[in-house]
């Protein structure tokens, strides 16, 4: 083997330091992949790359982009640490309110709202329930005394049988809840209160609110009924601070 000067190299040579000795590259041994002290083949295929365990680099499948899928909400997945993740998404989910979800393109079917109600000026529940207004008719009953005009009952009342004396009208949510936690200052209800007369003309002489009397605004004062009619009385309440009211009255016969 010839042996240079190694400060002339000639190419196509390597030296060996240990033998201070320029040996030619093509009488040096072609190594293998697997001969390199850091790599491990095993049953080498088409495809596969060298991926570092942390103590070897080691042949195995390519993985791409994705190395790992795992499921979630509405979301099946299968060979999720496989070379092509499958996912399947659920179609059938169902929109909450405890989560947030944005509906694109669906169609509501025979959808259901809870009616709201208010307690202590925290909503709970309506006073109006519906677009239309409900009427609470009461039929073989003359009215006398006290009449509970319960809000959440229906915001029209119409007693049909003829009144038997003059009358109050106490205006509340209902039996348990007062109108003053039903309603916010600012707020307003309107009432409608259709009383019938034979031949004496008796009306609703005193107004309260929560059981406790209010002096309505009137356009005239209103000192009767009117004989053999029906008298509608039109109450707009507003609450203009706590338990305070303020209420305009009406009143329309109709013969």
């Amino acid at each position: 083997m010839p042996t240079f000067n190694t400060d002339t190299p000639k190419p196509g040579y390597v030296y060996d330091s240990s033998v201070d000795t320029w040996f030619p590259l093509a009488g040096i041994a072609v190594q293998t992949l697997d001969g390199l002290s850091d790599v491990v083949i095993s049953s080498a295929a088409s495809g596969q790359v060298l991926l570092y365990n942390g103590t070897n680099w080691v042949n195995t499948t390519e993985t791409g982009d994705v190395s790992a899928v795992s499921a979630g909400t509405g979301i099946t997945v299968t060979n999720g640490t496989g070379p092509i993740p499958s996912v399947a998404v659920d179609d059938t989910l169902v929109a909450t309110t405890s989560n947030t979800m944005t509906l694109s393109n669906k169609t509501l079917t025979s959808p259901t709202v809870n009616t709201p109600t208010i307690s202590g000026g925290t909503l709970v529940e309506s006073v109006v329930r519906g677009l239309e207004e409900d009427v609470n008719v009461v039929t073989g009953t003359a009215v006398t005394g006290t009449v509970n005009f319960d809000l959440a009952t229906a915001s029209v009342w119409y007693y049909t049988a003829n009144a038997g004396a003059n009358h109050t009208l106490n205006f509340r949510h209902s039996s348990s809840t007062s109108l003053n936690d039903v309603l916010a200052t600012g707020d307003a209800i309107t009432a409608v209160w259709l009383n019938t007369n034979g031949g004496i003309a008796y009306y609703p002489n005193v107004i309260q609110i929560d059981g406790t009397t209010v002096t309505p605004k009137v356009p005239a004062a209103i000192t009767s009924g009117n004989a053999s009619s029906i008298d509608a009385y039109s109450f707009t309440i507003i609450k203009t601070a706590s338990a305070t009211f303020t209420v305009l009255e009406t009143q329309t016969k109709f013969a």
